[in-house]
């Protein structure tokens, strides 16, 4: 089992993931999380690329994956409202 933003994902769904981000031409990702699988690590660190290509994958996710989405799309969401400047009054 991976744990990817968090999200615990079956090997299984992981390899699902792998092939829609490999369908998709995200190639660099697909591979992060064969790695990952392959060497049986239980944590996959994501950059923001790795982030934004699985979330580009899981416009529709399965039921499986729509945690890992969610998650993700929350973190998207928090970091772009990190980076918005303050008004004052």
């Amino acid at each position: 089992m991976l744990i990817i933003a968090g999200t615990r994902i079956r090997r299984e769904h992981a390899l699902e993931l792998v092939s829609m981000l490999t369908s998709a031409g995200f190639d660099r990702t697909a591979r992060l999380l064969v790695r990952a699988i392959t060497n049986g690590e239980e944590f996959v660190a994501l950059t923001p690329d790795d982030r934004e290509c699985i979330l580009g994958v899981l416009d529709d996710p399965p039921i499986a994956l729509s945690e890992l989405r969610g998650a993700l799309f929350g973190e998207l969401n928090w970091q772009r409202s990190v980076g918005r400047p303050r008004y004052r009054r």
